[in-house]
């Protein structure tokens, strides 16, 4: 008896260590000019004994930089991140905590790592069907890699695509650990409905074609269409419920495809930046100026240059010619300003912030993106629109504004006749629809939750509601 509680002992805390995992989102905070930075490293194992891992600075929104260096030896890590000077020294407690040191040239400065739990992942066994597809759009220039989800059984199943956020994404929406977009289509899989998750051009299996990173918000709606040709050619889809759930920017491309497709039934737009990228940005950069502190007659100063400007875009044929309009815009706005706004936006007689804006905008006008997004009114197409639609946005959204952009929503589907939609701003929620405390996107790595299930059934019961 006792060699045999030896042995089970012996197993159980082999089991225990062989279930021990460094791997995963870690995260902690350094002070940096009176505040405190927040920072990731995300770790990989690759083998049994190596490791991988991107470090990430989100107040300074830096994500996905490779580390040159992560390696494990006993209980201690070791991560270098080479292109910023950055190494980092840890002791893993073999839970959930890692003590250590951070190094930037000759700054040393404690920094503990917490690991950040994400319950939401989906695990295995997933109780439905699932399949990783591949295929090309129409001429061939562009192959992509989706995982299709549905019901186990036999049956047609009333259909979504999820279209991502600006940004390359992969078809998860994998962000701060999170598996956005996942989390979803496993919600919706699970309760009767198939969904098709697809990687952007770069990343996963989806490629990029001759235009590569020149592709704008317009080629990324041809991109939906395309999958959209592949969900209907499916003999499990019922193609007479085929839909779209456009995430952000992916809210603005889903009323896009339905404004030229009439075999879309529905559409959710989620956290959809309706009023136009001019004005997102315009707003975006207003919460950011007045969390760094300035106060509002300053914010304000500089957000009426900034729209002057940002409204040059569209006017403008080239660099020279955006040059000579913004430094006419300039001066005049100067001219209006008292000392106490130039002295806080550091406005001198030569440089605007040391001439810093200035190149910003020349650099981002040579961004085919960019430009398209500053100067693309999204309301034509959603005039278009007469399936069935569900907006949907947290109170707490700091990225696009609910309050604005839902009531522009309504009134454009009012105006133009659409008989069944609904708008839905949930309190307490985010730009991910996650709970929040104050919906700053600092936050999305640091909430447990991917998405909030007050979200998740509001968007299902919905979907059902249409394709019954």
């Amino acid at each position: 008896m006792k060699k045999l509680f030896v042995f089970l002992w012996i197993s159980i805390m082999v089991n225990q260590l062989m279930a021990q995992d460094i791997t995963g989102m870690w995260q902690g905070e350094i002070p940096a000019g009176g505040k405190q930075l927040h920072l990731v490293f995300n770790i990989k194992k690759i083998s049994d004994t190596s490791y991988t891992s991107t470090f990430d600075s989100p107040d300074q929104k830096a994500f996905g930089i490779p580390c040159s260096k992560t390696a494990m030896v006993n209980d201690s890590i070791f991560i270098d991140v080479g292109k910023a000077g950055i190494s980092y020294r840890g002791l893993w407690d073999k839970k959930k905590n890692i003590s250590g040191t951070f190094i930037q040239g000759t700054a040393k400065l404690p920094l503990n790592l917490q690991i950040q739990l994400r319950p939401q992942t989906p695990k295995q066994p997933y109780g439905y069907y699932s399949e990783d597809v591949e295929y090309d759009n129409a001429d061939k220039s562009l192959h992509y890699g989706a995982t299709f989800t549905r019901p186990n059984g036999n049956g047609k199943y009333p259909a979504v695509v999820i279209i991502t956020g600006s940004g390359t994404q992969d078809r998860d929406g994998t962000l701060f650990g999170h598996k956005l977009y996942w989390v979803l289509a496993d919600y919706l899989t699970k309760n009767g409905i198939a969904v098709l998750r697809v990687d952007d051009r770069g990343a996963g299996k989806s490629t990029i074609d001759e235009k590569g990173k020149n592709a704008t918000t317009l080629d990324f709606s041809y991109d939906v269409e395309t999958s959209l040709n592949y969900l209907e050619s499916r003999p499990d889809v019922d193609k007479k419920h085929v839909g779209l759930i456009g995430h952000s920017e992916g809210g603005m491309i889903a009323p896009m495809v339905a404004a030229r497709r009439k075999d879309i039934s529905f559409i959710v737009m989620w956290g959809a930046s309706e009023v136009g990228g001019e004005q997102i940005n315009i707003e975006q950069n207003t919460y950011f100026l007045r969390q760094s502190g300035l106060d509002s007659l300053s914010v304000n100063a500089f957000i009426d240059l900034h729209k002057q400007i940002l409204g040059l875009f569209a006017t403008s044929a080239n660099k020279d010619t955006l040059d000579r309009k913004m430094q006419v815009v300039f001066d005049n706005w100067k001219k209006t300003q008292n000392q106490k706004v130039l002295d806080d936006l550091k406005v001198h007689d030569n440089s605007i912030i040391g001439q810093t804006l200035f190149l910003m905008y020349n650099s981002v006008y040579d961004v085919p993106w960019i430009r398209y997004f500053l100067t693309y009114d999204p309301v034509p197409d959603l005039a278009k629109v007469k399936c069935c639609v569900l907006a949907i946005n947290g109170e707490k959204d700091t990225q696009v504004n609910a309050a604005e952009n839902l009531n522009l929503i309504k009134k454009i589907l009012t105006q133009n006749g659409n008989k069944d939609f609904e708008v839905k701003a949930i309190p307490g929620l985010n730009h991910l629809l996650q709970t929040a405390a104050t919906g700053d996107f600092t936050e999305y790595g640091k909430i447990e939750e991917t998405m909030s299930p007050i979200a998740l059934n509001i968007i299902c019961n919905w979907i059902k509601l249409h394709t019954r």
